[in-house]
């Protein structure tokens, strides 16, 4: 098996001679970005001679916090400060960004196992994709186990809220390194100044999509509550309808998930947020309506409305110019909306919550945009050119580790091709999902 590559080799390509990995402090911050990539699990030593190090404690205490439920409660600053919020369990989440997308509005995401949702607007749920990790890499990386830590030095010892801290940063040999510059913990200890977990960290990340440095401040402790769905019911019936239908019902309605069946063929597209689409569509009722429904990202392209994402308004004959229209004609295509009236008169919004209805064993409602819905069973197969977009065969006689696949999104991405990189990516992350370095760097 080959090894992942290290973080050096995700970010910087070359190491640099050792005389000049203290020079800067940023290269302190990427060497704490071995969270990114992984290292080998350090030799194990006694008990009794690892009590004292610090680094023995930082490591205990990620230890404790890889299992269970932990709320994380903190800040994001780079050009403009971000508040983050929410609950962490090993690779589940439920987080939420402010502002979000929107100005004003936060953010939400939901991430169970392989279910995902996104709230985006404050007030309706849709289907996500379970490998959109921004929010859990910025909230998660400082506490990941199963690396090799660099040398931390111990600071002192506090007392908060009858708790005591234990202050600990990373250490380096210059002394005229400002400290907050550098990665810091604080790890509870219980009464045998055992580690607990980690109550805090300051730290600073490097974005190597955005070349910036972020600096993250997070408050964590043992959760009261566990992560849970969304409220998103099942759908009224397992009719399909149309947007006559759903005009005269809205007030019936409200809240709930109904299945709508529209033509293949996209009318028009417009952006009108910096992740939500409105799609004029045709239904299939007798006889037959126009509406606009409400789409996020790339639901259009996973439905075959579009091959590929187009930014801001355009009618069918534009997008067929461009390439992007996808099928217009076949079978109908059919998916789930979310009512949501509109004053008094015959209108409400269509708000798409996924392709396909799920319900498990315990009784668990979910959406997805998943290839074995409706839609995606009558879609044709993508042709060239659309799969150009999404798709690259690898090159011959190369081995297809996750280490080499970042490294070859790196490198796209830095031409210019992030489709690309992305599908380097995501290819990345489906031969190892533990792997961050993808999950970042597709970030």
């Amino acid at each position: 098996m080959v090894p992942r590559a290290t973080t050096w080799n995700h970010f910087m390509k070359r190491s640099p001679p050792a005389s000049a990995t203290w020079t800067w402090p940023v290269v302190a911050l990427l060497l704490l970005a071995s969270a990114l990539a992984g290292y080998p699990q350090a030799q194990k030593k006694s008990a009794t001679s690892t009590q004292e190090k610090p680094d023995a404690l930082l490591a205990a205490a990620m230890e404790k916090m890889s299992t269970g439920v932990w709320s994380v409660n903190g800040t994001v600053a780079v050009k403009k400060t971000i508040k983050l919020h929410g609950l962490l369990s090993g690779e589940d989440f439920d987080l939420t960004m402010e502002p979000g997308v929107n100005p004003n509005t936060p953010m939400r995401e939901i991430v169970i196992k392989d279910k995902a949702w996104i709230c985006s607007d404050g007030e309706t749920w849709h289907a996500g994709s379970p490998d959109d990790r921004l929010l859990y890499n910025r909230a998660h990386v400082p506490i990941m186990v199963d690396r090799r830590l660099p040398p931390f030095e111990k600071v002192g010892t506090e007392q908060r809220d009858g708790q005591t801290l234990l202050h600990v940063r990373l250490k380096v040999p210059e002394k005229k390194i400002n400290p907050k510059e550098l990665p810091q913990y604080w790890i509870v200890l219980d009464s045998q100044g055992q580690a607990q977990y980690i109550g805090h960290t300051e730290m600073p990340m490097f974005s190597q999509a955005k070349k910036e440095v972020l600096y993250c401040s997070f408050d964590y402790a043992p959760a009261k509550e566990n992560i849970a769905p969304p409220p998103l019911g099942p759908p009224v019936d397992d009719k399909a309808y149309g947007f006559y239908d759903i005009e005269q019902h809205k007030f019936d309605w409200k809240g709930k998930i109904v299945r709508l069946q529209v033509t293949p063929k996209l009318l028009e597209s417009k952006q009108i947020g910096e992740s939500t689409y409105r799609a004029f569509l045709k239904d299939t009722a007798t006889p037959n309506h126009y509406g606009i429904v409400e789409f996020p990202y790339d639901a259009l392209v996973q439905l075959g409305f579009l091959k590929k994402i187009v930014n801001g308004t355009h009618g069918w004959e534009e997008l067929e110019k461009m390439g992007a229209l996808g099928r217009t004609e076949g079978e109908p295509v059919s998916f789930y909306v979310e009512v949501i009236p509109i004053g008094e008169k015959p209108a409400a919004r269509a708000m798409a919550v996924g392709a396909k209805f799920n319900r498990d064993t315990d009784g668990t409602v979910s959406y997805s945009w998943g290839s074995s819905s409706p839609a995606a069973s009558s879609s044709p197969k993508p042709s060239a050119e659309s799969a150009a977009v999404t798709t690259e065969s690898p090159m011959p006689g190369t081995e297809e580790s996750d280490g080499n696949l970042v490294n070859r999104g790196i490198e796209k991405a830095k031409k210019g091709d992030l489709d690309g990189a992305i599908a380097d990516f995501d290819r990345a992350i489906k031969l190892n999902p533990k792997d961050d370095a993808p999950y970042y760097n597709r970030a």
